[in-house]
């Protein structure tokens, strides 16, 4: 099982295709070959599950209690917050944990849930339109018009899409734009980039309006973001003066 922390997975095998975007989950054959289109992303969870029968790629929604359990019992077990300090205590946790599993593939095929497919069509269009604009979010022309023409829709069926989640194409667009600004702006990686270089490269052409924007997401500039990060990169280095 996958779960990226951030960004979106495309994962393709035996004619198959799925698109994970954070908090939720693909289940896969790991003996099978498989593509992997990763945009954006700093961190991939994977769990080798017990064989359950199932064949082919499984997409797991982020509502799924299941998940949402097991996300929370696993971050808990690799923050070292839970004792795993006795065959029998690992054994325990490797048992709830594939308890768990169950649940959330029971969950996924639930009656309840195949009824409504029909009512979930659109946010499986919206899905797949979310995956496009994060491949896309560097280039400033990026228009729900130029994403319709590409799935054959009008543009006002995407935006009907959105507006179901209570936002506009242009809401979401910013959003994911200053987002994967903030994300650059504290990767140590990518200290020597000016911060005209990165809203450039997530796909702003105004810097004023970047800088403006960027301020009123998170609450500070941009070089505030950066500073605070490679302030805090040196009080976790070790003195070694000591």
């Amino acid at each position: 099982m996958l779960r990226p922390s951030d960004g979106v997975v495309i994962v393709q095998q035996d004619g198959q295709r799925q698109t994970c975007m954070p908090r939720e989950a693909i289940i896969l054959d790991p003996g099978r070959a498989t593509t992997f289109i990763m945009n954006d992303v700093s961190r991939v969870d994977c769990l080798l599950l017990t064989s359950n029968g199932h064949t082919g790629l499984r997409h797991i929604a982020h509502d799924n209690g299941g998940l949402i359990a097991l996300g929370h019992y696993a971050a808990a077990v690799m923050r070292g917050l839970l004792p795993m300090n006795s065959a029998a205590l690992t054994g325990l946790a490797i048992d709830y944990m594939n308890g768990l599993v169950a649940t959330m593939i029971d969950e996924a095929d639930a009656p309840a849930r195949r009824g409504a497919w029909r009512q979930d069509r659109p946010t499986i269009s919206l899905l797949s339109l979310k995956a496009d604009i994060e491949a896309s979010l560097s280039q400033p022309t990026l228009s729900l018009e130029r994403l319709a023409t590409t799935h054959g829709v009008t543009a006002r069926y995407f935006q009907k899409l959105f507006e179901a989640e209570g936002r506009t194409f242009s809401d979401y667009l910013l959003e994911r734009r200053l987002e994967r600004a903030f994300h650059m702006l504290r990767d140590g990686n990518r200290g020597d980039r000016a911060v005209s270089t990165i809203a450039f490269e997530v796909g702003f052409g105004d810097l004023s309006y970047f800088n403006r924007t960027f301020k009123k997401r998170f609450g500070a500039t941009p070089r505030e973001i950066r500073a605070r990060f490679e302030t805090m990169l040196l009080d976790t280095m070790p003195d070694t003066d000591a």
